[in-house]
């Protein structure tokens, strides 16, 4: 049963990120369907990775995006996301250690805070993230806008803008999970994150959900990233 969007499993408030959640069942794919699940591995840092035993294994943790983003169609079968990774650690990382996933069906990419963090820029970043999807060699590479950050939002919008156009130039896809969580400031919403950095559970939640309906449903994507 999908973690993420079935009814009695979690109860999203899109507009303030503010979720109900119920414990989910221990099946993480769902049985309804006879086709396998789209492999999906994600490339990220500690917004991917959270409490996660070991994300890269596929040992995913609750407080993870990726935990809710699993099941009915979808299987996040890890991938390489470590906390403070910028996105060089990140191209790093999969040049080293790989994504776990010999095949994967999709690719999600989501980085660039830290290297918001550390002044890194902004060309680095893109240039990264073009050299991880290219190792990865999925057949489909989803781009996440990068989560919110208090106190950096002006830089968070901004990397998110590029992107965008980042995605276009690259036939990537691109989406924003993040606006039932952000503020027209690019910071956290009230009661969405616990250190102005991370998501909470239920924030992550709703992140998660956006991102399994994108994976399933590309075509429900418009040009700014918005499922609807």
């Amino acid at each position: 049963m999908r973690r993420a969007v079935l009814a009695g499993v979690v109860l999203v408030a899109v507009a303030g990120c503010t979720a109900q959640v119920a414990p989910p069942t221990a099946a993480r794919v769902s049985q309804a369907s006879a086709d396998p699940p789209l492999a999906v591995v994600a490339v990220g840092d500690s917004i991917t990775e959270m409490d996660s035993p070991d994300f890269d294994a596929g040992r995913i943790g609750r407080a993870s995006w990726a935990w809710w983003a699993t099941g009915d169609g979808v299987a996040v079968l890890g991938g390489w996301a470590h906390a403070g990774a910028t996105t060089d650690d990140m191209l790093e990382g999969v040049q080293n250690v790989g994504v776990g996933h010999p095949h994967p069906d999709v690719l999600v990419l989501m980085g660039g805070n830290n290297d918001i963090d550390w002044g890194i820029p902004t060309e680095d970043v893109l240039d990264d993230l073009v050299q991880v999807a290219a190792l990865v060699h999925a057949p489909r590479v989803v781009l996440s806008a990068v989560a919110p950050e208090d106190g950096r939002g002006e830089e968070t919008l901004a990397l998110d803008a590029r992107l965008v156009e980042l995605a276009r130039q690259h036939g990537w896809e691109y989406v924003d999970p993040m606006t039932g969580c952000r503020d027209a400031d690019g910071g956290y919403r009230p009661g969405t994150s616990p250190d102005g950095v991370h998501p909470t559970e239920q924030a992550a939640a709703h992140i998660g959900a956006v991102l399994h309906e994108a994976l399933l449903h590309p075509s429900s994507v418009d040009a700014a990233g918005h499922t609807g």
